[in-house]
C-alpha cells in the first residue's frame, strides 16, 4: 500500500535534527541531561558562542574556518578525558561554517598556557588553525550508543539538504 503525501510529510515533521553537544551526538529522544550531557550553563554558554562566532563570520565573509579559546561553561574536559584540565589549560575550538549561518564548533584541543589567567595566544591559534588544516579535517563523535561518525561529514550532509 502507498502512502500519501500527506501521511509521509507528518511523518518527516516529527523527525528533529541531532543536537551537538561536546564531541557527542544525541538523537531524537535522548535525554543528553541523564547521560551527563548539557547543562543550562553550558547550553547558555553555546548561545554566546554561537552568537559571538555568527558576527565573526559576518566581519570575516570569506572565512570558513575560525579558531578561538572556548567560552568558560561552553565545552566538557569529558571530550578530551575523564580528568578536569589543570588551570592552565584551554581548550581550543574549531569554528567550521558549511554554508553562511550553518556553522559547527568541534572542541578540537587542549592547550597549555604560561599562566591560569593567560588566554591562548594569537600565534597557538594559528598554529592549530593550520594543524587542522594539514590534518584530515574529521571530526570525530560518538553517538549515544557508542557508533563513532565524522561530524563534518554529517553536518554538510544535513545542510545540504535545506
Amino acid at each position: 500500500m502507498a502512502v500519501s503525501r500527506t501521511r509521509k510529510k507528518k511523518k518527516n515533521q516529527n523527525r528533529t535534527a541531532p543536537v551537538w553537544e561536546g564531541r557527542t551526538v544525541y538523537g531524537p529522544g535522548e535525554e543528553a541531561a541523564a547521560a551527563g550531557g548539557p547543562s543550562r550553563t553550558n547550553a547558555a554558554a553555546g548561545h554566546r558562542a554561537a552568537e559571538a562566532d555568527r558576527r565573526w563570520f559576518e566581519r570575516n565573509a570569506d572565512a570558513s574556518v575560525r579558531v578561538r579559546e572556548a567560552l568558560p561553561g561552553e565545552h566538557d574536559h569529558r571530550a578530551f578525558g575523564s580528568e578536569p584540565l589543570a588551570p592552565n589549560q584551554k581548550i581550543a575550538v574549531v569554528v567550521v561554517q558549511a554554508a553562511p549561518g550553518r556553522r559547527t564548533r568541534i572542541p578540537y584541543k587542549v592547550v597549555t598556557t604560561p599562566t591560569a589567567g593567560a588566554a591562548i595566544s594569537p600565534q597557538q591559534l594559528e598554529e592549530i588553525r593550520a594543524e587542522w588544516e594539514r590534518g584530515d579535517q574529521t571530526a570525530p563523535l560518538t553517538s549515544k550508543d557508542g557508533r563513532v561518525v565524522d561530524g563534518l561529514a554529517l553536518m554538510r550532509a544535513l545542510t545540504s539538504r535545506g
